[in-house]
Parts: structure tokens; sequence; C-alpha cells
């Protein structure tokens, strides 16, 4: 071939990604704007890798003093981080120097990651068939670090909320909370807009004021007890999602009120089926901001809406898995007024004659779209 005929996008894949490899993640982000090609080849599975550092932190002491020292002398920037330990390993020094290391790393660089992300978790070296069925799913792709805890030690969120102080999101999952203690130094993270805990399961009321989060828009909390939400205070939450193992509603709806009222999405899922959804619609006078309420796992009787107050501003009302009497529920039209969307997203209505439930069809709701014109009457919602 003439040299005048050749061109950079002429080389294989391969010699192009070690190309490529020379230039910092600043560069990079803005070397994947140039053309379709350089884009398909920095953004691919195999080049992403590149930079994603992933460190077993149940290596001997020695081994461990080793990876401090070759990271701290090394100018290598990485957009994902993975830390991995065994369930129960003694958080040594040298681990948690590691820990504190790479934290300070991804906030000192935060600028140059891709799409300004930066990807870190704390993981368990457990096999993935203990894990199957347990893991989480990372609810929003716009977080800056996702540090995940599976049972680690408490030093390690102390560690993440003294060296990441400008966090925005955070998912804490898999890690059995039972002492509130153990969440004290998320007070620290002023500007935190996403909160997710799952497993926690205090039993006992906090001795400390609740943990003050003035900037958290987003806060889900995932198979945790009636009192988890008892140790957050939150004045303008968007959407407060909580999944409760507790059979008590009105004991989890009261410690809601006490540190959440001003939200704008409720979403509220049992997992005990004997629950009234008319305790619930009883509470939700006290939040004058709601205009979106997701329901999950309760039993709904024809009257569910009786103690709905009629100045309420509801626009969207989601059931989920819910056991229905009927779909023609009780002063529908009267104190739903401002209403634009009803979804019954796996609900099973009552049927009288089998004398039990079976899945709600399309046709059991025809008669509720003619009912309310102006209202989007679904089956499922994404």
């Amino acid at each position: 071939m003439d040299e005048d005929d050749l061109h950079f996008n002429d080389l294989p894949f391969e010699l192009m990604c070690e190309i490529l490899d020379y230039l910092p993640l600043r560069d990079i982000k803005n070397a994947s704007t140039v053309c379709r090609r350089w884009n398909a080849i920095i953004f691919s599975e195999v080049y992403i890798h590149r930079f994603r550092l992933q460190l077993n932190l149940d290596h001997s002491l020695p081994v461990l003093k080793q990876m401090v020292q070759l990271l701290e002398a090394s100018d290598r920037e990485y957009y994902s981080v993975v830390l991995r330990a065994n369930l129960g390993s003694p958080l040594t020094d040298a681990r948690l120097r590691i820990v504190k290391l790479m934290i300070r790393l991804l906030a000192h660089r935060s600028e140059s990651l891709y799409f300004n992300m930066a990807d870190f978790r704390i993981e368990s070296c457990v096999s993935e068939r203990l894990l199957r069925g347990r893991k989480l799913q990372v609810i929003d792709t716009r977080a800056k670090y996702i540090p995940l805890g599976m049972g680690l030690k408490e030093s390690m969120l102390a560690a993440i909320c003294e060296y990441a102080v400008d966090l925005v999101d955070l998912v804490i999952a898999e890690m059995n909370i039972n002492n509130p203690k153990a969440l004290v130094p998320l007070s620290s993270l002023k500007h935190l807009k996403l909160l997710l805990i799952s497993d926690y399961y205090p039993y006992i009321k906090p001795p400390e004021p609740p943990i003050n989060l003035p900037c958290l828009e987003n806060l889900s909390l995932i198979k945790v007890t009636d009192e988890s939400c008892h140790y957050f205070r939150v004045d303008n939450l968007k959407r407060f999602f909580i999944h409760s193992t507790g059979t008590d509603a009105p004991r989890t709806m009261d410690f809601i009120t006490q540190n959440i009222t001003r939200v704008n999405r409720l979403c509220l899922h049992f997992t005990a089926r004997s629950i009234q959804a008319d305790v619930i619609f009883g509470w939700l006078d006290r939040f004058p901001n709601l205009h979106t309420l997701e329901l999950a796992g309760v039993a709904l009787p024809v009257d569910v809406l009786k103690h709905l107050s009629p100045v309420n501003r509801l626009q969207k009302l989601i059931f989920v898995s819910c056991h229905l009497e009927s779909v023609l529920l009780e002063g529908l039209e009267e104190k739903l007024a401002h209403l634009r969307l009803l979804c019954f997203d796996g609900c099973s209505l009552f049927h009288r004659q089998q004398s039990g439930f079976h899945p709600l069809h399309y046709d059991d709701i025809e008669e509720l779209r003619h009912l309310l014109p102006y209202c989007s009457v679904m089956l499922d919602y994404d």
C-alpha cells in the first residue's frame, strides 16, 4: 500500500488501543468524540477494561504493603475501582490505607473521568453462587461514587465519608446493619443527593438525633424494618422508597411522617399481604407536596379511598402486586380529581364466583377507562 493511502483508522483494533493507552483519561474522553470508530473502540468492553482496577484485599500483609507502594508511586488513572475482601475479614491498617488512597485518587481526578463518573465498589470475595439473587442493581447511573459494602467493617464507610465529602450518590448493600450508629458518618456528606441502603435492621430508637441530609433528593431503604426511616431527617425529597419487612403499617407511617414530609413521590412496598391499604391512605394528608404514590404488596378493599382527604394533589397512583377486591374503587372520581395516571402492575383481582384471585386483565379495567377519560389507566408501569 502506498504511504499516501495510509490512515490512522487503517490500523488494527489492538494497535489503536495501544496508542490510545498513552493518553490520560481527559484526552481519551475527548478522543471518543472524534468519530464513530474511535468512540466504538474507546467504549468497547475490551478497551474500557484497561482503566478498571480490581484489587483483592485478602492478600498477605507483605503483598498488601507492596500494593500500597505501587499505587502511591503510579500516575495511572482509573474510571472504575473494585476492592474485594472476604466477609468477616479483619480490617488491617494496610487494607484501610488502600481504601483511603483510592478514594483520594478518584476524588482528585473526578473531572477527567468518563462522563465525570467514578465507579468505586467494595465487594465481597464470596462466590457468585452464594451471592446469586442477592445483588442489587444500581438504580442511578449518575453516581459519582458507588461504594458497595457486603458485610465489611464500619470503618470502611467512615473512610469513604471522610475522604469523599463531596459524594453525590451512595449505595450501601448487603451489610446487614443492626447498629444505627454505623451510619452516623453519613451526616458529613452534605452534598449527597441519592442514598440507597439495604438490609438495615435497627430494632431500637437512636440515642442521637436523626442523620440530617439537607441536599438529599432520593432516599431508598430496601429490606428494612419499620424503625429504619426514623434515623434520617430529610426536608425536600423528590422520591422516597421503602421496602419494609415489618407488618405494622401504622408504625411505619408514623416513623416516616416524623422526619419525612416534604416528598413528591412516595413508594411504599410491603412484604406482608395482610396489610390493609386504607390504613396508609389515612396518613397521606401529612404529605402536602405528594403527587405520586406507589403502593405494593397490600390488600385493597372497595372503600380503600374513604380515608383519603379530597384536597390531595395526587396525579399518579400506582399499585404493584396488590390484591384488589374491585377495580371500581368507591369515591375514585371525587377523591382523585387531579389523577392523570392509574396503574395496576402485577395486581390480582378477587373473583367472587371462583372465590379466589386471578391476574388483572385488560377487560377488567375497561370500565375504568370510560369512567376516567382524562386519566391514563394501565396494567403495567415502566
